[in-house]
């Protein structure tokens, strides 16, 4: 769709959480400013404007204090411009692997960010997947909303960040959890839940082994926590009978409202009356034209069981 209009034309750029609640960072073409919105609440009524623009996701982005000055702001292909995307790959590969490198190779910021406090969690979602991660002391309910848990266990805190991911790789290797779970298995999750009590028996078992696997290593860098922690916006009422909104929110036109959201997923209230779920990863760093627009037809899919 060519936008001729004046309509503002924006680019959601990132979603993230603070207190809890949902936020997201939108920049404006017009004022070449970025603000954030929170999301509850929040309409999402606009059109993808043709031929397609992407901004870069990291655009005006500060980031445990690292800030982006060389973002080249425009991207021919993917989320991130080509000098995000080479400092990130770098950022990354040292970051994920800071406890099986030298500390001769890795970089000084990283190296810092590993001297804080580090809990080891055991994390389930609705559709009975868990995985194993780790996270900051300080910021680990954060990172659960952002992962986007229903139910998780504290198993361990370590001294730093190294030992933590020590830790992490040793439960993988040791008991086969992996360290991720895909937006896919979450979706399914939401639309086809266990109930929560099914699914702490499940992320209670695996953490009990989680804690035999520790002592039996004999780590002395950890020490025992227990506590849990659940996932308040899983219990609002809009997921209740909830179904997949059918059509890309990277491509023609939408009319809904964000109702809820976990992780990156929302609960999109629907004109219609429906209360739809989708992805709200497709939308960032596309161009957009915001308006008064009905959205395009929607078939949806009546669940199966």
């Amino acid at each position: 769709m060519i936008s001729n209009s004046q309509n503002r034309i924006v680019s959601y750029l990132r979603i993230f959480w603070k207190n809890d609640q949902p936020y997201g960072q939108i920049f404006d073409q017009e004022t070449d400013r970025v603000t954030s919105v929170d999301l509850i609440t929040h309409s999402l009524t606009y059109q993808v404007i043709s031929p397609i623009k992407r901004i870069c996701v990291n655009y005006d982005s500060k980031s445990e204090n690292r800030t982006l000055d060389s973002c080249e702001k425009l991207v021919i292909k993917g989320r991130k411009c080509g000098a995000c995307n080479r400092r990130d790959n770098i950022y990354a590969a040292q970051f994920h692997n800071v406890h099986t490198r030298e500390p001769e190779i890795t970089s000084a910021e990283i190296l810092k960010r590993m001297e804080r406090p580090n809990i080891l969690y055991i994390a389930g979602f609705f559709d009975g997947s868990i995985k194993v991660g780790t996270s900051a002391s300080v910021r680990v309910q954060t990172r659960l909303l952002e992962q986007g848990a229903i139910y998780a266990n504290l198993v361990a805190e370590t001294p730093d960040g190294i030992s933590v991911r020590i830790l992490e790789d040793l439960i993988t290797e040791k008991l086969g959890i992996g360290q991720a779970i895909s937006t896919r298995k979450k979706i399914d999750g939401l639309l086809n839940p266990l109930k929560l009590d099914a699914l702490r028996e499940i992320v209670n078992a695996a953490s009990i082994e989680v804690e035999r696997c520790i002592s039996s290593a004999k780590s002395e860098e950890s020490t025992k926590i227990d506590c849990n922690w659940e996932n308040e916006h899983a219990y609002e009422g809009c997921w209740a009978n909830i179904k997949k909104y059918p059509n890309s929110l990277s491509a023609g036109s939408h009319d809904v409202k964000v109702a809820s959201v976990i992780g990156k997923v929302a609960a999109l209230d629907h004109s219609s009356g429906m209360t739809l779920v989708a992805d709200l990863d497709e939308i960032l760093g596309l161009a957009v034209e915001l308006g008064e627009f009905g959205g395009d037809q929607l078939s949806v899919q009546e669940k199966l069981f």
